[in-house]
């Protein structure tokens, strides 16, 4: 059966939601938004969709797309919302409250498998831009169907034309101030029922979940101290100051899984140990009560014994875990060990053996026992979001393990390698996800280093992988951080955007999305935003790649914070992470704060680099031409 023949039609009502100011929210308190996003979610907007027979289509980042079999029971469902969502503001500082924007419409639409598609849908989402925050606007079919049959009066807000729309929509809304006004839904005891019928469902989850830990420690036969981290772990920081190096600005638990030492002495052995080791960070970052350290910072230990609280100290966490793994052509041992930093004491070790062929379920068993003694900072919700689609072949997962170490070689023969392992992966197992998001960001690496003569054919090819990857795996966080990557470069932003976010919701700790965030919101004029995102990327991963420094830098350049950009330039610099494009940020830097002897040396370094330096060119990716102007002007104070 084709596509064509799969959809049908039928008529619904459509409601189509989005948050007020979601991009400047994200970009002042990017965590504390998703967080309280998610508890409204959960709290009360998925209970109240479910109560009013909703069905949640799609979500797009702060969007949702609801389809109801009656338009009652979508405006009844709206109303209901925007009454409880302000209700809870009440108590919410103004800068933080989470206010949605609502249109309705009824009419003919395309079901397409889950999703739905058509002009129905696409007057829904116009209403909704439409509408006035904690509003709701509805088309005059809607309204035709609701006017006696609710008791909220709407203003008619006249015939208007809407964006590709073919003929003008007849409007009524009714706004935030006369829903306020209307008493609380007598209804809102359907929310209350299915938020308890959920509620009994996420306790009996967790009590299921703590049963097969303690059946697994159990089992084990290896020593465990029964200790709840809340009384060994030091006490949780609030909110600091940015650039404080003293403490992480983030009340999750953090935590920095060591390079797995590999105890065979086979070379094949040692790159399947780094290979696990990346995929329990990813694993574990899945999780949003953690905050864990990218694999570029803790492979720097990699060969090294630190104690734990040496480690601690360094990287600011919490918590260590380090493991062992011995390979044969049998079998795998993989040990680990989670150690509270602050206190030196064993929280939780453990010991497994498998079989070769078994060890694409060893990597979960370590994820979900780990999760398990800091059980206190994960919920259930999280853990069911913690499981990613494995390989169904051990080969497959095997070659991506090495596709990935070559690759993070950024050497253009250990590329072209790379790509290779990851073609063989996709031979072997067509369907595994992780394989097309290897051979994407080989494409990205080859274009951004200028190994291909075709950049754009390289950029066109990165996408196609990006999607294939996300038609296998929606919730590969890797799949849509490539997408976001690759929306950057093509210099659409709010797509980059988008796709970015969706790989930080599924992933909290992932430092490629996060690189990629910094540079679409410095590029787009959001300079508070791209160093608060920075900061963050900071604390996951404390060594930075040039590009972020780059980055950064400039983004403190712009906000006239110069003395910032030569701190971290001329850290950079000592590491020999210092980009050519670095230096002229530096220069520029140096002339802001005054020090012109030291400005004057790197523009001669500048021009070594770059006989022909024009700054006019310098910068063309930054859409605000105010911005554009102060970095130009930077540039020439510096003598470029």
């Amino acid at each position: 059966m084709t596509n064509e023949e799969a959809a049908h039609r039928k008529l619904a009502a459509i409601l189509a939601a989005d948050v007020v100011g979601y991009s400047r929210m994200m970009g002042t308190d990017e965590i504390g938004t998703l967080r309280r996003l998610k508890q409204l979610r959960r709290d009360v907007i998925d209970p109240t969709i479910d109560a009013y027979q909703g069905r949640l289509v799609k979500t797009t980042g702060d969007g949702l797309l609801v389809e109801f079999p009656s338009a009652v029971e979508a405006v009844t469902c709206a109303i209901t919302l925007q009454h409880s969502l302000a209700s809870r503001n009440e108590t919410v500082a103004r800068d933080k409250r989470i206010v949605y924007r609502l249109g309705i419409n009824v009419g003919d639409i395309i079901i397409d498998g889950d999703d739905i598609f058509g002009d129905g849908v696409n007057i829904a989402a116009r209403l909704e831009a439409l509408c006035e925050p904690g509003g709701l606007c509805i088309s005059g079919t809607a309204h035709n169907h609701v006017r006696d049959n609710v008791p909220v009066e709407f203003d008619d807000l006249g015939i208007q034309a809407v964006k590709n729309i073919a003929r003008p929509v007849h409007i009524f809304g009714v706004s935030a101030e006369k829903i306020s006004a209307i008493p609380a839904p007598a209804t809102e005891r359907r929310v209350s029922k299915i938020r308890f019928r959920k509620g009994r469902i996420r306790i009996l989850g967790g009590v299921l979940f703590a049963v097969a830990i303690i059946a697994v420690v159990a089992g084990s036969g290896y020593w465990l101290i029964v200790r709840s981290p809340e009384s060994t772990a030091p006490p949780q920081t609030g909110d600091l100051t940015p650039g404080d190096p003293k403490a992480p600005k983030t009340t999750r638990a953090t935590i920095a899984v060591l390079p797995f030492a590999s105890l065979s002495d086979e070379d094949s052995s040692k790159y399947f140990a780094d290979g696990l080791t990346e995929d329990v960070i990813s694993a574990l970052g899945r999780f949003h009560d953690l905050s864990v350290i990218s694999p570029s910072s803790v492979f720097a230990y990699k060969g090294k014994r630190p104690t734990p609280d040496e480690v601690g100290r360094d990287l600011k966490v919490r918590y260590v875990v380090e493991g062992s793994v011995r390979r044969s052509q049998q079998q795998v041992r993989v040990s680990v060990s989670l150690t509270d930093t602050a206190h030196g004491v064993l929280l939780w070790s453990d010991t497994y053996d498998s079989e070769s062929g078994e060890i694409l379920s060893l990597q979960d068993r370590i994820t979900l026992n780990i999760a398990g003694s800091l059980a206190n900072q994960v919920t259930s919700f999280e853990l069911a979001r913690s499981e990613a689609k494995p390989p169904t072949n051990l080969a497959a997962y095997d070659l991506v393990l090495q596709g990935r170490n070559l690759h993070s070689r950024a050497r253009r023969d250990d590329n072209a390698q790379a790509r290779t392992l990851f073609e063989r992966a996709t031979e072997l197992d067509p369907n595994y996800a992780a394989a097309y998001v290897g051979l994407g960001w080989v494409d990205i690496t080859a274009m951004t280093h200028g190994w291909t003569a075709t950049p754009r054919a390289a950029l066109d090819r990165a996408e196609s992988y990006a999607r294939k990857a996300l038609e296998l795996d929606d919730f590969s966080p890797g799949a849509h951080s490539l997408l976001g990557t690759v929306a950057l470069y093509l210099g659409d932003y709010e797509r980059a955007l988008n796709e970015l976010n969706r790989a930080i919701d599924i992933n909290g700790s992932d430092t490629k999305a996060y690189g990629s965030l910094v540079a679409v919101r410095l590029w787009t004029g959001d300079i508070q935003g791209a160093i608060a995102a920075a900061e963050l990327l900071i604390q996951l991963q404390p060594v930075m790649t040039p590009v972020d420094v780059f980055n950064l830098a400039t983004a403190y350049l712009l906000a006239d914070r110069g003395s910032d950009a030569v701190r971290i330039l001329e850290q950079a610099r000592d590491r020999n992470a210092i980009n050519a494009f670095g230096n002229i940020i530096l220069a520029a830097a140096y002339a802001q704060t005054g020090r012109e002897a030291e400005a004057e040396r790197q523009v001669e370094i500048v021009h070594r680099q770059f006989p022909v330096f024009s700054r006019q060119d310098f910068g063309s990716l930054q859409r605000d031409p105010r911005l554009r102007k102060k970095l130009a002007n930077a540039l020439e104070k510096a003598g470029l």
